[in-house]
């Protein structure tokens, strides 16, 4: 078939045909195959080949303004009237840049081209119509139509139709964090409604696949297979395995490929890298326009001196040769105006590099270099997960140093997601779990590893003696409605684990999934399938033999007796073996017999945890059945009638199963407090009976857990008749054949069935702050930035959170915004901002300013929807949010939460940062101004939308308080500076003109001029904008209120632009008229008199440069000197051979005979002298007069390591002096107060970085002790 299927299918028809290859003819054309026009497996995403990458990349780069610029100009150059420069020396520059972005783009590019190679090199086997057997093939020889076998862990090659699956039930289970980031398991299942479909033969599948076109709906598929007798099949999501998936829990699985290569979903999802200009960059592209019309300015001014100067020589008709600078052979050319127009376009040559070219070439490569040292950045390392910072966006690592709010995800980036079982609440009775019945104690954190994480039970887990006592005989009996000699109470407990036991989608496995078939196509015997069988029978055997209360044996006897001792006969333990808690799975072991759990939901996973320890075991699952274990019957089979799956509309799922004794049908029901409540029967909202009691007591208990910071779920059932049940269970068979609105039709019958239900009760699960969140937290508040929790949960569980993560402290007044209509919320939004200003205090009688009381907001999803309705809901709303130092947003949306970033930073101009870890936090992980993922357990598709990916939310720290600052700073400075010795240069031919009648003359070698900012003076500045630090990490954490400077943005301001043209307005000044009057009276030619100014110029900026910068490393010195011997030795070397780009001149031997003579180095050190002392000057006075806050904590640190030198050199007499009585005061003897104010972290890291003595007997006494 080849791989020429480029087809688009853009347009036509919504479904296409795919029909199997095997029942295509062999010698059938290829432009009349069934399936031609579809793209094969082979992915190709690189921009160039070998023929392609240099006309393509060219035209690529003349796409930018600053290179159709330069062309421009290097075009000029080569007209006769107007060259300035030799022609070839003025193409350098050009040339330069655009090989060094050329090598830059063809790197990246081949690494594509490796990647690709070593995806599309992957082997997979394909059924072969010759052989009668899978082969093995490479993923790029996959079409449509081919058949495809996959074993356990197998990575999913192209988008395939499930038709075999190794299970008896025909499930197969998918890791789909490659794709859309979850590491949670989700179920597939084969096509049904084949006559062979459990015992399917590639040979008897003869029919065609209608689908829908290439799309990236990675959650929808809709299509039918049309059987020979017009029936169709519908074919949905659930039947798809989508390509970079990995197959889990099933030995094989063979399905037809309906979407290959690039028109996978996988493929449509991949973005590639982003990028964003930084607010930084956006200032340095205007002052650019600024240099624009200071070059055309320049121009102008010089045309018409020309003009004026050329017009006083109007008597000379008779021979124009006696006009300095202009020889003209032709009196008609002998005109001002014509002259000034030409050498307009002379001048735009000559002043070229008032536009820095190689800056933005330089940028990048800075902005490369600081990337590569933030992610291998050791300090931002995760160990437990060996993951490291990545950086996704290249260019906007400055903006991290300018951030002013931060809008959080809560659940798997404030906390750890990993989910336990903490306590719940029966029929308006609580049970607490914890142990002393104390509260969650988020400050403390408790390990994760306290959690078990070898059993398919909490190990760690304070069991309630009653729900011991009334779930030790659990049994089929007690389940039925209708048994009257067990207590009420005792049948709603055993209900209530039932369902938690029975009601999810979680994956339950014995043992290790392996293929019969090996990666080459032949059939082979398995190891563990020898015995299966026998290891099979021992452990069902061993559960048969399971006394009535069995559950693992406990040490914590915190709240009683565990299940082991209330049966102490029991000999039956379980064993631990390699698993993981929480996240996505967890294992439970005997001898012979492993079970794995394996969950979609950490929440999911807690609850089957917490039912299996109390002895209701879940042991097996397929679509049709689910077997638990009760304690009074052993193992138990119920039929499973339906499961109606979670989503974000009813926020709850269900199941209905059938009672297998008396054929009794239940639906149960767990979801959000709030969802499963507003559905609850009439008798629990009117009555004044019991049920309403019970109702009134579960919600207390769920505010008590929710301010707990728990996570809460309720519990529910229906008992359906089966009348009720067939006529519910035909309308939802219609829903799901829907070929249109299929979800919203599903959506819609499950309401329907998910009514008057009876309330069992609630469970509280805990979900830990990470570690180091509230001291993060604390730090960035300090920094002055704005945080703001978007989250999904109960208002009192967000609060709980928010004081637990120091987000809010207990000095705030909490300002809640809780409405039922628009009018409600915008009256709360003005009231509560008028009674703000009423409580603002007045100034004190001193004149000094009161401190203001702080305020928190929170805002609950239903209020901030009326909130965003209009525009002058969102300008109230924000008023209100600019008062309050804290927000949270309870029960958002994830569209909301991307509404509520757009607010803020479309209204207040505001550089904004997200920060989530799932799915739903994409939204406004694309719309902040800068996205951070956080690579959790809820998968990677927040960090393959973020622009950068940390492991915690801790090290959001030193991203922004370390990284950030230094970015901004070092970005800033370099952009300015390059700004400088553009124009530097270039003022110094402007007062050159005034002297060469506006000639276009020059006094520099054209060779000195074009690499004067290729290689003389780059290499510098592209350093220090990667080493320098203006304060260390120690100091800025220390001080995160420096963090300040960048979000005033004050390093490169409106006015930078301005100070850096007067500076070099001037020193250009200084350095052209000081040689100009030196060489006045001396008998010197034109080149030697330039060579002198070039070298002070060099030694000027890069001079320049040694002032501005703040820490000196080995390799800047090196550079610095380096790039001033090697102008030197190529000066003279150059010199010294007999060529030149000039014609007629030649610098042969021009720069020996300059630098033999004692005028040029007096030159050269006054020029260097008088052009930087202003400079010097003003810096000293900044540092003493008028110090920066940057400033006066460098003087801080100076004087702690001078009072560490000091005590250590005295430390007996000032032990001796000191004694017990008085505290350590830096005050005395006219010391800096402040220095007792510093931790003691940071003083010994700055001992450490100053190679002073760590010595616990002078931090005993040391005058800087905090």
């Amino acid at each position: 078939m080849g791989n020429i299927f480029k087809r688009s299918n853009q347009q036509g028809p919504k479904f296409r045909t795919v029909v199997p290859n095997q029942t295509v003819e062999e010698e059938i054309k290829l432009k009349t195959h069934p399936n031609y026009g579809y793209r094969s497996n082979r992915i190709k995403t690189t921009k160039y080949s070998v023929l392609t990458f240099f006309p393509k990349n060219i035209f690529e780069q003349f796409h930018r303004f600053a290179n159709l610029y330069f062309i421009f100009v290097v075009g000029l150059n080569w007209v006769p009237e107007i060259q300035a420069f030799g022609k070839e020396i003025a193409m350098i520059p050009v040339i330069f840049v655009l090989a060094v972005t050329a090598i830059k783009d063809g790197f990246e590019d081949f690494r594509r081209y490796r990647s690709d190679k070593k995806i599309n090199g992957q082997n997979c086997r394909v059924y072969s119509r010759e052989g009668r057997r899978y082969v093995k093939q490479h993923w790029s020889d996959v079409h449509p139509g081919d058949f495809i076998h996959l074993s356990c862990n197998e990575i999913i090659p192209a988008d395939i139709l499930l038709l075999k699956s190794s299970d008896p039930m025909g499930l197969c289970h998918l890791e789909t964090s490659n794709l859309d980031g979850e590491n949670n398991l989700k179920q597939r299942q084969i096509v049904s409604g084949f006559e062979f479909s459990n015992d399917f033969e590639i040979s008897r599948f003869q029919y065609k696949l209608e689908v829908e076109l290439p799309n990236s709906e990675i959650y929808k598929f809709r299509g039918y297979v049309e059987k020979q007798s017009k029936e169709k099949i519908p074919l949905s999501n659930e039947n798809l395995l989508l390509r970079g998936c990995i197959l889990k829990n099933t030995d094989f699985i063979e399905g037809i490929v309906v979407y290959a290569g690039h028109e996978t979903k996988a493929m449509l999802n991949n973005r590639g890298p982003r990028y964003k200009r930084s607010k930084l960059e956006r200032k340095i592209n205007r002052d650019v326009i600024w240099c624009v019309i200071l070059l055309l300015f320049l121009c102008f001014f010089c045309a018409i001196g020309s003009g004026i100067w050329l017009s006083n020589f109007n008597g000379l008709t008779d021979n124009t040769n006696y006009v300095p600078f202009i020889p003209f052979g032709d009196l008609d050319k002998f005109s001002p105006v014509y002259q000034g127009f030409i050498v307009f376009w002379t001048y735009i040559i000559i002043f070229q590099t008032v536009i820095p070219l190689p800056m933005y070439v330089s940028l990048e490569l800075v902005k490369i270099a600081q990337v590569y040292f933030i992610n291998n950045d050791k300090d931002v390392y995760h160990e437990l997960s060996n993951k490291r910072l990545e950086c996704r966006a290249l260019n906007i690592t400055e903006d991290l140093g300018q951030i002013e709010y931060i809008f959080s995800d809560k659940t798997g980036t404030l906390t750890e997601n990993l989910m336990e079982f903490k306590t719940c609440t029966i029929g308006g009775v609580d049970y607490p779990h914890m142990p002393g019945d104390q509260e969650s104690d988020f400050g403390s954190r408790m390990s994760i590893a306290s959690m078990s994480r070898s059993s398919s039970i909490y190990e760690n887990l304070p069991l309630e003696p009653a729900l011991q006592r009334e779930l030790s005989n659990m049994c089929l009996r007690s389940l039925d409605s209708v048994e009257l000699t067990i207590p009420e109470h005792v049948k709603r407990v055993q209900e209530f684990f039932l369902l938690m036991a029975v009601c999810n989608t979680v994956v339950v496995s014995h043992h290790p999934h392996e293929d019969m078939m090996d990666e080459s196509g032949f059939l082979s015997q398995p190891e563990f399938l020898k015995q299966a069988s026998q290891s099979r029978e021992e452990g069902l055997d061993r559960y048969n033999r399971l006394p009535e209360a069995a559950t693992p044996p406990r040490s914590n006897k915190a709240r009683g007796a565990s299940l082991a001792s209330l049966n102490s006969e029991s000999d039956y333990q379980f064993t631990s073996s390699d698993g993981s808690i929480a996240g996505s799975s967890s294992q439970m072991s005997d001898s012979s017999l492993r079970t794995r759990y394996e969950a979609e939901s950490p929440d999911e996973l807690a609850l089957v945890k917490a039912a299996s320890t109390y002895g209701c075991r879940l042991i097996r699952r397929s679509p049709e059945k689910v077997t638990v274990w009760l304690p009074g019957d052993g193992e138990v089979e119920f039929e499973v009638l339906n499961i109606l799956h979670f989503d974000s509309v009813r926020k709850r799922m269900s199941v209905i199963i059938k009672h297998p004794e008396t054929e009794e049908i239940t639906l149960y029901v767990k979801g959000a407090d709030s969802s499963v409540l507003s559905v609850l029967d009439r008798r629990f909202k009117t009555n004044d009976g019991e049920e309403k009691a019970v109702r009134m007591k579960t919600e207390e208990h769920i505010t008590e857990y929710a301010m707990k910071g728990l996570r809460t779920l309720c519990m529910a059932k229906r008992t359906l008749s089966p009348e009720v049940y067939k006529e519910w269970q035909k309308m939802h068979q219609e829903a799901e054949a829907a070929l249109e609105n299929r979800e919203t039709q599903i959506i819609d019958s499950a309401c329907r069935i998910e009514e008057e239900l009876d309330l069992l009760g609630a469970t509280g699960i805990e979900d830990r702050l990470q570690d180091g969140v509230p001291e993060t937290i604390a730090k960035l508040r300090q920094a002055g930035i704005n945080i703001w929790v978007l989250t999904g949960d109960k208002q009192e569980t967000a609060i709980e959170i928010a004081y637990a993560s120091k987000l809010f402290h207990k000095e705030q007044e909490l300002v809640t915004l809780n409405s039922n209509t628009k009018e409600e919320a915008k009256d709360l939004i003005v009231h509560h901002i008028e009674q703000i200003n009423l409580n603002r205090p007045s100034p004190t009688r001193n004149g000094e300013a009161p401190k203001e009381k702080e305020y928190a907001l929170i805002i609950d999803g239903k209020t901030l929807a009326f909130a965003l309705h209009d525009s002058a809901s969102k300008k109230g709303f924000l008023n209100l949010t600019k008062k309050c130092n804290s927000v949270v947003c309870c029960r958002a949306t994830p569209l909301q939460k991307g509404h509520v970033v757009k607010l803020v930073k479309e209204e207040l101009k505001k550089l904004t940062l997200a920060i989530g870890d799932g799915a739903n936090d994409v939204s406004m992980i694309q719309t902040a101004d800068i996205g951070i993922g956080i690579s959790g357990q809820e998968g990677m598709q927040a960090v393959m939308s973020s622009d950068f990916a940390i492991a915690r939310f801790k090290y959001l720290e030193r991203l922004l308080l370390v990284h950030g600052h230094w970015c901004y700073d070092r970005l800033s400075k370099f952009g300015a500076f390059m700004f400088y010795k553009s124009l530097m240069s270039v003022m110094l031919l402007f007062w050159y003109q005034f002297f060469s009648g506006f000639s276009g003359s020059l006094m520099l070698d054209s060779i000195y001029m074009m690499l004067l900012h290729l290689i003389f003076t780059s290499l510098p500045p592209i350093v220090n904008g990667i080493f320098d630090k203006d304060v260390s990490a120690e100091v800025l954490l220390e001080k995160p209120e420096l963090y300040s400077v960048g979000q005033k943005g004050e390093m490169y301001t409106h006015w930078t632009f301005l100070m850096v043209l007067l500076d070099a307005v001037y020193q250009s000044a200084v350095l052209y008229f000081i040689a100009h009057l030196a060489y006045a009276e001396q008998n010197v030619g034109m080149w030697e008199y330039g060579t002198t100014i070039m070298t002070a110029l060099i030694l000027i900026i890069l001079l320049h440069l040694g002032i501005e910068t703040n820490s000196w490393t080995w390799i800047q010195w090196l550079v610095l000197i380096m790039s001033f011997l090697f102008f030197w030795m190529f000066a003279v070397i150059s010199n010294a051979i007999f060529f030149t780009w000039d014609h007629p001149s030649n610098p042969y031997w021009v720069m020996e005979n300059t630098i033999s003579t004692p005028i040029h180095s007096c030159v050269v050190i006054i020029s260097c002298v008088v052009a930087l002392l202003p400079r010097l000057c003003i810096r000293a006075i900044q540092a003493t007069v008028y110090p920066s806050v940057i400033m006066k904590v460098k003087q801080l640190e100076k004087e702690l390591i001078d009072c560490d030198q000091l005590t250590t050199i005295t430390t007996e007499t000032t032990i001796s002096a000191v004694g017990d009585s008085k505290p350590p005061d830096s005050a005395r003897n006219g010391g800096n107060p402040q220095l007792n104010n510093l931790s003691a972290d940071y003083r010994e890291s700055v001992r450490q970085r100053h190679r002073l003595p760590s010595d616990q007997r002078v931090d005993g006494i040391s005058p800087v002790r905090a």
